[in-house]
């Protein structure tokens, strides 16, 4: 069953789509004519439990990358954590059992990773749709186990416009996106992670045609040493900001897993 894994760095998307990856991953993209924005939060830390309902008050839905080998540890989210958060509208997705650079491991490994996270989730009675790479780290086997485990999109960490180091990249990922299994978006690493800086991500894109814009984040939290992690000031300045936009129809904010569509495929091998 697993041999064209074997040789899964050799083997095209068009052939793994062959092998059973969901259909969902040849969609051609389509002109867009909104800017819809997802809000994705990585790593399943306990603080997204607090970051849900703030998202939630403010009439916004989020998407938030799990490993489901962490849940219940200290500092991360618990299995009543993810139910309630997914009851409140909130997606979950998948991002491996332990947090892994997946480029660093062999097939079966990542397989393993990937699919096994899958169906712990979904034993948990969740329905899970979209991944995320951790580290932002994949090769070609990594792409093509994304979709084969049943996932209908996989998310990347950059790709999309920064005024320092990539003013050629597109202002929004395309809807739906050109490649489902690496989703293109903003990144703000080694850069002020300020309402005003999130918020010009948004409006770049309203002024070049629209299209999906998608956030990463991790810990909202206030920790200089933290390179990744966003003030809670600042990030509720911008989703306050974002709530008005949605408010005044010129943004629409949607878990990713919604913005891709398509059918929460089984894991391989479950009935």
């Amino acid at each position: 069953m697993w041999s064209w894994i074997k040789k899964a760095s050799t083997v095209s998307l068009a052939a793994a789509l062959a092998a059973g990856i969901p259909a969902a991953a040849s969609a051609e993209p389509a002109a867009a004519r909104q800017t819809v924005v997802a809000l994705t939060f990585d790593d399943g830390t306990a603080d997204h439990a607090r970051v849900a309902k703030m998202l939630r008050e403010r009439g916004l839905r989020g998407t938030f990358y799990v490993n489901s080998g962490r849940l219940g540890r200290r500092g991360y989210l618990t299995a009543a954590d993810l139910r309630s958060m997914a009851k409140a509208g909130h997606e979950i997705g998948g991002h491996t059992r332990e947090h892994v650079r997946l480029a660093h491991l062999s097939p079966d490994q990542q397989r393993r990773q990937i699919c096994e996270d899958r169906r712990a989730l979904f034993r948990l009675g969740l329905k899970v749709r979209s991944f995320a790479y951790p580290f932002g780290n994949f090769d070609q086997t990594s792409r093509e186990l994304a979709m084969y485990c049943g996932y209908t999109s996989a998310r990347g960490i950059n790709g999309l416009y920064r005024p320092d180091t990539c003013r050629s990249c597109p202002y929004a990922e395309t809807i739906p996106p050109a490649d489902l299994a690496l989703v293109r978006t903003t990144s703000q690493t080694r850069m002020p992670r300020t309402a005003r800086n999130l918020a010009a991500s948004v409006t770049r894109a309203q002024a070049h045609g629209g299209g999906l814009v998608t956030f990463v984040f991790h810990r909202i939290r206030d920790d200089k040493r933290d390179q990744y992690a966003t003030s809670p000031k600042e990030f509720t300045r911008f989703i306050d900001w974002l709530a008005r936009q949605q408010k005044a129809k010129k943004v629409v904010v949607k878990p990713l897993g919604e913005v891709v569509g398509g059918r929460v495929w089984p894991v391989p091998g479950d009935s």
